[in-house]
């Protein structure tokens, strides 16, 4: 058994699709999706992370397939604890006297209770201290601004199970909405569009892989394709189709929409001083569904405001949070002790 007197610290962002670590002095180490594998009984887990995700879909009747963190919170409190224990001893295996300190990324919307769930989960899978982080304001110290100047920053956060619009200024939340609406929503979207246009069933593995490789708003990747393989609605027999990049936009279009309308709602609630900084400066978007082809220049488009964005927005707020734990004064700085 390996022995040491301090465990390497940590920062970890609960994602409700994917669970991201980072390790002090070796950032991003682990970026795994939050899914277990059970039996029957929830007695046994018998995987976590990407090999549990690669069973979905695929199990007998015995084994069950959980995912802890439903819309950025956490929904079974034990299962949260056994995945963050599991990812616990694979960065720092063996026994610690010090268990390491933890920062952790949590929606800006949470509750008093589900932050309190968040903290106590940490603990008992241990974590000697917790320090929880507006997952948006950790993204804006992870693409390199300053969110502790008095100076708005106007954040789109687009997660896989919800949004967040915000604006930011001396490390707080000015102002803020969030859309019960994410990616996983998207793939649901583009399941329903496959059963009732094409005829055809796919899993939801297979529904992200459309997502990833095809969805877009943009007219010029119309016309591209890829093969789907699925079950037949009418005979269940196996089934190939091709999907094009324009059939599916549609499942996109009340998502981004719905986009445009909290960002005019977080505006207005958005006092003037700090209005005039997001007129110079745009906004961010971070999040794996900043990712999708063409949405910026939508969101652009409509609002007139220019948009930055990461070359891998999915871990701006991991890397925001490694850097926090890092240097924690810096995000304590306006932050009661």
């Amino acid at each position: 058994m390996n022995f040491r007197i301090m465990a390497e610290d940590l920062a970890i962002d609960l994602g409700t699709s994917c669970i991201k670590v980072f390790k002090k002095n070796e950032g991003v180490v682990i970026s795994e999706p939050s899914v277990l594998v059970l039996d029957h009984q929830n007695k046994e887990i018998k995987a976590i992370g990407q090999q549990a995700k690669e069973m979905i879909g695929k199990t007998p009747d015995e084994i069950i397939v959980q995912r802890p963190i439903e819309k950025g919170v956490i929904s079974d409190f034990n299962l949260t604890e056994a995945m963050l224990n599991y990812f616990f001893q694979k960065i720092n295996p063996g026994f610690s006297v010090v268990q390491p300190r933890v920062v952790v990324c949590v929606p800006s919307g949470i509750t008093d209770i589900e932050q309190r769930a968040v903290e106590d989960a940490s603990l008992h899978a241990g974590s000697r201290d917790v320090i929880m982080v507006d997952e948006s304001l950790a993204a804006c110290f992870g693409v390199g601004l300053t969110p502790e100047d008095p100076r708005g920053i106007l954040t789109l956060n687009l997660g896989a199970g919800t949004s967040e619009i915000c604006v930011i200024s001396l490390n707080g939340i000015v102002a803020s909405k969030t859309l019960k609406m994410g990616g996983d929503d998207i793939d649901k979207n583009i399941q329903n569009f496959l059963r009732e246009k094409k005829k055809i069933e796919v899993g939801i593995n297979t529904a992200e892989l459309i997502k990833k490789e095809l969805l877009s708003l943009r007219l010029k990747d119309k016309d591209i394709g890829m093969e789907v393989e699925g079950r037949d609605v009418k005979d269940a027999q196996p089934k190939r189709i091709k999907v094009t990049s324009e059939e599916i936009a549609p499942c996109i279009s009340e998502f981004a929409d719905s986009l445009i309308e909290m960002i005019y709602l977080v505006m207005e609630k958005t006092p003037p001083e700090l209005s005039s900084d997001i007129k110079n400066d745009g906004f961010l978007m971070t999040g794996g569904m900043a990712n999708v082809r063409g949405l910026r220049e939508y969101i652009e488009k409509i609002i007139n405001l220019k948009a930055k964005i990461s070359d891998k927005p999915e871990l701006d707020a991991i890397k925001g949070a490694g850097l926090i734990m890092e240097n924690p004064d810096r995000f304590l700085k306006y932050q009661s002790r």
